[in-house]
């Protein structure tokens, strides 16, 4: 009777050895070469969610910052009786073009009285050119068409055949103080510019243009 229970424990104790050595050889097998034929061995299912997200390269970069658009300088005009697009542009020393198209309009058209309009302001413009041809005097004479202070720094003039002079900062004041850009040497004052050219500039029939820092026309004049 013992030998037979010792029997059966040593049948028992090598099932359970192979068993166990079975299940190993197969989990090495899993990880080495998985999958197994038939899926032995349940495979591990791994959240998407849980993983860590790839970092991309190009969310790393600098992204490039919008440069917003230039304000408009306008004023409101309500419109009273006998008010046309013509009257109130000569008032406002602006073209009929530009007054049209700043109320949204594709021409001029009959105004009623009450209707509010847009009249975009230059907030500097080329009042003269004096002494054209004269290196000695010439100059051009700019203007504050604003209520308020007016900075030119970063303002340009041209004279429309690559001859341009930038603006430092220099500030006008009030609404019709001026500043003199002359074409010669000499020493700057806060009404008073000096271009630094060795000859004169200007002459009869040529177009000055003067541009604000966004490169936009605010005035024009032609030299008589």
């Amino acid at each position: 009777m013992k030998q037979t229970s010792r029997i059966l424990f040593f049948l028992l104790l090598n099932v359970l050895v192979s068993a166990c050595t079975t299940v190993g050889v197969l989990y090495i097998w899993d990880r080495t070469r998985s999958p197994l034929p038939g899926g032995l061995l349940p495979s591990i299912a791994f959240n998407r969610s849980e993983a860590p997200a790839a970092t991309s390269s190009a969310a790393e970069q600098p992204q490039p910052t919008l440069q917003p658009s230039p304000t408009p300088f306008v004023i409101i005009h309500p419109v009273v009786d006998g008010d046309t697009f013509d009257s109130i542009a000569q008032t406002y020393d602006v073209s009929v073009d530009e007054l049209v198209a700043a109320n949204g309009y594709k021409q001029a058209q009959v105004l009623s009285p009450g209707e509010l309009l847009r009249v975009p302001i230059h907030p500097a413009v080329i009042e003269s050119v004096v002494g054209a041809g004269d290196l000695a005097s010439e100059g051009v004479v700019i203007v504050n068409n604003m209520d308020g202070e007016l900075s030119l720094a970063g303002w340009q003039l041209d004279d429309g055949v690559g001859a341009y002079y930038t603006f430092p900062q220099v500030t006008l004041f009030s609404k019709g103080r001026d500043i003199s850009l002359f074409t010669r040497s000499g020493a700057d004052s806060a009404t008073e510019l000096y271009w630094g050219l060795t000859n004169p500039l200007w002459q009869s029939g040529k177009t000055v243009t003067l541009r604000d820092p966004q490169g936009h026309v605010q005035s024009t004049y032609i030299i008589p």
